[in-house]
């Protein structure tokens, strides 16, 4: 790598040092190969360009340039920093840099650039002159640091911001009839940190103006509203509503709630009170946004009619809890936070016919990557007289790979397989889930699901039964919150296991090699990962050595 020759202290700083005078760190106690291992393994991409040749070329890139960037030391010195612009680069900051570097002077700017592969990144370069001795700028030093995840949460911030802003402006029209009930409940979508602090917030601002309100959450896979917030007077039995069965009696509010969800559009209905001080009408108000359908506001009214503008000022209000919902849910995701978690079940998956084949269930322990592709490891659960040849010529008819059968000899043996990717896995990439789990039941595989946003978890759900033969959805439930207890313990101690060493501790644990008698023995496990006992026993004991390591780290809160 070439390497740039800096100015060195001469002149009154040589003369200094000769005197004995005190001289900065840098200068004394730092040698030039710390300068330059500081340089090349710094956490901040670094660039050097020569401002004495023309166009100024790169002469010095460090590692975290070129793993931000994706362009190698070899690309980028000798050409010019602009090859990271682009389109969507503005004019703006470039112009800046440009004006800096004319006038000799540092700057900072936050631009858009493109890393090789051509994804967009935000990147934000400070520059910096270096001078000689005559006071000529001979060097222009570049830190650059990729800022994209702090630019998208605060994308996200003001997008829901402003959002939320336009709502009230043009509900405002309206607060003539309605005494403020809009901006009470715009205030409380804002404010909110949480869907229950939402909910509740939003009932008590209806509540106020109306006779009561409830509201409730939609479940997609039993398609039922469950109430969750109530305020005011609501009458006494509020109960799980099912949308498809809902009995229109005229005296509750379960038909219009199940009708507004079902066409997405506010029904006011009137009811039949049983005192003269209960509501006489009720209103169902939908919270959806894009694709995904959150719940329900049911609004109830004295007066047998609600007035002709109050549709649309319902229909906004939904609108704007629904916004607030959804940026709840955006923020959670940045975050690390929200989640929805959905089962699949899938008629006439390979998976189905092996297990159908040897007559079992199927039952995910563990999933491995050491072999170039994900294995899936499943006990045979209810397998009688499963030997290794019969659990191949099951796994042939059915298209499935088997790569090894662990404990064979044991009451559930444990089988490490794969299977060819299905229209699911690409379903999962389209709308950014992931398959994190699998079972198999009376010859049906079940897949587990889980997506960050609840508009893509719907879709990705509706897609599947659209698009794979005898698909069901069996379970749709949202994780308001997720925290780093156990689980995150998990993932932790996960992250420092290499493949190989979490390899074998998840075949040794899955095919009982930790009971005592063995199950099974190491020649065995080592023989399914294609290596021998002595290196088998290596991985084993380095993820153990980890795994005591961060229980005792943790204990002693290091």
């Amino acid at each position: 790598m070439t390497r740039p020759e800096f100015p060195t202290a001469t002149g009154s700083e040589g003369s200094a040092r000769a005197s004995g005078a005190v001289t900065s760190a840098s200068t004394e106690a730092v040698d030039e190969a710390l300068k330059t291992r500081t340089m090349d393994e710094a956490p901040v991409g670094i660039t050097v360009a020569d401002a004495t040749q023309p166009d100024m070329p790169l002469v010095y890139v460090n590692a975290a340039f070129e793993r931000v960037t994706g362009y190698s030391t070899s690309y980028a010195v000798g050409r010019n920093c602009r090859f990271l612009q682009g389109e969507a680069t503005r004019e703006k900051p470039v112009t800046r840099m440009r004006a800096a570097i004319e006038a000799g002077e540092s700057t900072t700017v936050e631009l858009r650039n493109y890393r090789r592969s051509g994804e967009l990144f935000w990147n934000e370069v400070t520059l910096a002159p270096l001078r000689n001795d005559a006071g000529e700028v001979t060097y222009y030093v570049g830190f650059q640091q990729d800022v994209t995840r702090r630019k998208r949460a605060e994308q996200a911030v003001a997008d829901r911001a402003a959002r939320i802003e336009r709502e009230r402006i043009a509900q405002e029209r309206l607060l003539e009839r309605l005494d403020g009930v809009v901006a009470d409940v715009t205030e409380a979508v804002a404010l909110a940190s949480s869907r229950e602090e939402l909910r509740r917030e939003v009932v008590r601002s209806v509540a106020d103006t109306y006779t009561g309100a409830w509201i409730g959450t939609y479940d997609p896979a039993t398609e039922t509203v469950d109430p969750k917030a109530t305020a005011g007077e609501v009458g006494p039995d509020i109960e799980a509503v099912t949308v498809e069965t809902a009995d229109d009696t005229g005296r509750s509010a379960a038909p219009v709630v199940a009708a507004a969800v079902d066409d997405r559009r506010v029904r006011l209905e009137p009811i039949v009170p049983d005192e003269p001080t209960e509501a006489a009408a009720v209103a169902g108000v939908p919270l959806y946004f894009g694709e995904a359908t959150y719940g329900v506001i049911a609004v109830y009214a004295q007066t047998e009619e609600f007035r002709r503008h109050e549709r649309d000022v319902l229909t906004a209000l939904g609108r704007t809890v629904a916004i607030g919902i959804n940026a709840l849910e955006s923020q959670r995701t940045l975050r690390g936070e929200g989640l929805v978690e959905f089962e699949l079940t899938l008629g006439g998956h390979p998976l189905g016919s092996f297990a159908e084949a040897l007559s079992c269930s199927l039952r995910h322990v563990g999933t491995v990557g050491d072999r170039g592709e994900r294995s899936l490891l499943f006990e045979l659960d209810g397998a009688t007289d499963v030997g290794a040849e019969r659990v191949r010529a099951a796994a042939e008819a059915a298209g499935v790979t088997v790569h090894a059968v662990l404990a064979a000899e044991t009451e559930v043996p444990v089988v490490e397989l794969s299977v060819d990717e299905t229209e699911l896995e690409e379903l999962c990439r389209e709308y950014s889930g992931e398959v994190c789990g699998w079972a198999v039941e009376a010859g049906v595989a079940v897949a587990t699901v889980e997506v960050g946003r609840e508009a893509l978890a719907r879709s990705l759900a509706a897609d599947a039964m659209e698009r794979l033969p005898n698909a069901d959805l069996r379970s749709y439930r949202r994780r308001e919150e997720t925290r780093r207890t156990p689980g995150g313990f998990v993932a932790e101690i996960e992250s420092r296991l290499t493949e190989r060493q979490r390899a074998a501790l998840i075949r040794a644990h899955t095919s009982g090699y930790f009971e005592w008698p063995h199950e099974t023995n190491g020649e065995e496990i080592a023989d399914s990962m294609g290596v021998s006992r002595s290196t088998f026993h290596q991985h084993l004991r380095a993820a153990q050595r980890k795994i005591a390591a961060a229980i005792v780290e943790r204990r002693d809160g290091l």
